[in-house]
């Protein structure tokens, strides 16, 4: 099964989120920027992270940069759940490697979609290494 971490500080959305992935995905939930980083950079590798920007003591844009320079994290997608519809937020997210910026509310099915291609684009990037 494959290994998602889920950082988001919004509980409700967070179950849902587990509600919707528990079939297909392990989930693993942090509720705060710099306890994510900290679980990654203490060996844990999921496949996927999907993060908020909005998010305590390391924002998801900072949480990006971390992954970006650190060379360990870069063959993990992500995908950006946010409420900003800031394009500026959109790019530079994009800039810093993320695989997809979705806005809040997001329709479940669009997300599903997003996960599958983002474990079959990491999939081929882990085959072609």
């Amino acid at each position: 099964m494959k290994k998602v971490l889920l950082i988001e500080d919004d509980a409700p959305l967070c179950l849902l989120l587990e509600k919707i992935l528990k079939n297909t995905c392990e989930i693993f939930i942090i509720n705060d920027g710099m306890e994510a980083w900290s679980w990654l950079t203490d060996g844990n590798t999921p496949d996927l992270i999907i993060s908020d920007l909005k998010l305590p003591n390391l924002d998801g844009i900072e949480l990006l940069e971390n992954l970006s320079n650190s060379g360990l994290f870069t063959n993990i997608p992500v995908i950006v759940l946010s409420g900003y519809e800031d394009g500026s937020k959109r790019r530079r997210c994009l800039e810093l490697g993320a695989f997809t910026y979705l806005l809040k509310p997001f329709d479940p099915q669009s997300l599903v979609t997003e996960v599958d291609r983002a474990l079959a684009f990491r999939k081929e990037n882990l085959l072609v290494n």
